[in-house]
């Protein structure tokens, strides 16, 4: 029993001492701190900015690449006819057309274009246009259907690209 209250008073004692044991210093930290006042630098005054007017008719789009356009480029006969009407075919890009497979009816070949779901499959034939860069069809063959687009380069001017769709192999997607 005498164990268990030299247990309990144990933690007293030293607690007492811990309370003693940095006094010198709480004193020097205070007398220290009484001189001491802060001081926070005024906020700078906040100045408008000017109200500008954007006038679209005048004006580039802010939201417009910038592009440096030559004499050349402006005066580019290759640009692809954006007065024809647009084809059915032409509202998809080129990556989610598939050619199902081509028929002959004559001489005239059709290939069979699966567009994406839930739309359904078109036939097409040579000459008629295909995918968001005014892509025409330049030939059809057992094996698939030759694209020509029209893209622009770097420089803005209108470059040709050839694209083979091909026909997938029996057992094949």
């Amino acid at each position: 029993m005498k164990f268990h209250g030299l247990l309990f008073l144990l933690p007293l004692l030293l607690l007492g001492c811990a309370a003693e044991e940095h006094q010198d210093l709480r004193q020097w930290m205070n007398s220290e701190a009484k001189g001491m006042k802060g001081k926070v630098a005024p906020l700078p005054e906040i100045t408008a900015f000017p109200v500008v007017s954007y006038e679209t008719e005048t004006l580039t789009s802010p939201f417009a690449p910038g592009k440096i356009v030559t004499l050349d480029v402006a005066a580019d006969k290759t640009a692809p006819d954006r007065a024809r009407p647009q084809q059915p075919l032409e509202i998809f890009p080129i990556e989610d057309l598939k050619v199902m497979g081509v028929v002959t009816v004559g001489t005239v070949p059709y290939a069979l274009i699966q567009t994406p779901p839930p739309n359904k499959p078109k036939h097409v034939r040579v000459g008629e246009y295909m995918g968001r860069n005014f892509g025409k069809i330049t030939a059809i063959t057992k094996d698939g259907i030759t694209v020509l687009e029209s893209v622009k380069d770097a420089n803005g001017a209108w470059v040709a690209q050839e694209k083979l769709l091909v026909v997938p192999k029996e057992g094949g997607r």
